[in-house]
């Protein structure tokens, strides 16, 4: 399969070129969003069961801006530790958060794969949050790394939140481009060695879209159906010429995910 990884700062190598992955080499890269594609809710919209009355002041509700989401997420973690609130009380909530209809499914399928597929995480929620809610589900072990803005109990015992990083993409967030961090993954699994056969992304959002631009022909975008994930990909694909190169499977639970899987592997 050819195609080429288009990275800032890495190479543009075709996957041929890279030769066949060595024995006991992951063939697959994996990487799944968590916000209602892992779990079935928005976990920045959930925490506010953790608040005093279960709802924010409508003063601190209007400070919102398109693309801030996280400065804005720092303020309401600094609210609600203001009125109490603690990490523990936090990490109950997102203890309890749903899974997706199909993704327990999905995760004990890639649990038995022996290593075929390498799954990584990228959020736009928190490290506390997501590492909380995969510990409780018993799927914190099936993922190699977990990208998201990192969140942790500051020296007075309340979370505190910070971005990602920093980017020049246009299209996304201010404090994360999913496109960048995958691509810095990829370029840091090639460093190492790690040549992927194909590249496989499950999401749901919009900022879900940007990173679908690293996959080539014979990767696969997994959008959940009816989020903007896939309204995006369907406006790509009709597009001439589409800049979509991916296979495009939409999805309502992680059983037709994990259907999908096993086809390709059965076919090598």
């Amino acid at each position: 399969m050819n195609g080429c990884f288009p990275v800032t700062g890495l190479r543009c190598l075709s996957r041929d070129a890279a030769g066949m992955a060595e024995p006991g080499a992951p063939r697959f890269l994996l990487t799944f969003d968590f916000d209602e594609t892992i779990v079935n809710e928005n976990s920045d919209d959930s925490i506010v069961r953790a608040a005093p009355g279960q709802k924010l002041p409508e003063g601190l509700r209007a400070t919102f801006r398109e693309g801030f989401y996280n400065e804005y997420m720092q303020r309401v973690f600094r609210h609600l530790g203001e009125q109490g609130v603690r990490p523990q009380d936090l990490r109950r909530v997102y203890e309890a958060l749903p899974l997706c209809p199909g993704m327990a499914d999905l995760f004990q399928f890639l649990g038995r794969q022996g290593g075929r597929f390498e799954t990584i995480l990228i959020s736009d929620a928190n490290t506390f949050g997501v590492e909380s809610a995969l510990r409780a589900s018993g799927h914190r072990g099936l993922f190699r790394r977990v990208l998201s803005n990192p969140a942790a109990p500051d020296e007075r015992g309340l979370l505190r939140l910070r971005p990602f990083h920093q980017h020049a993409c246009a299209r996304c967030p201010a404090n994360m481009c999913k496109r960048q961090v995958l691509g810095d993954y990829l370029r840091e699994r090639a460093q190492a060695g790690v040549h992927f056969e194909r590249l496989l992304y499950v999401g749901d959002g919009a900022n879900d879209f940007c990173p679908t631009a690293l996959l080539a022909a014979g990767d696969v975008a997994f959008p959940r159906r009816g989020y903007p994930m896939h309204r995006l990909l369907q406006e790509a694909q009709s597009a001439e010429p589409s800049p979509c190169r991916a296979t495009v499977v939409p999805w309502e639970s992680g059983v037709e995910v994990r259907r999908y899987l096993q086809d390709m592997l059965r076919k090598g």
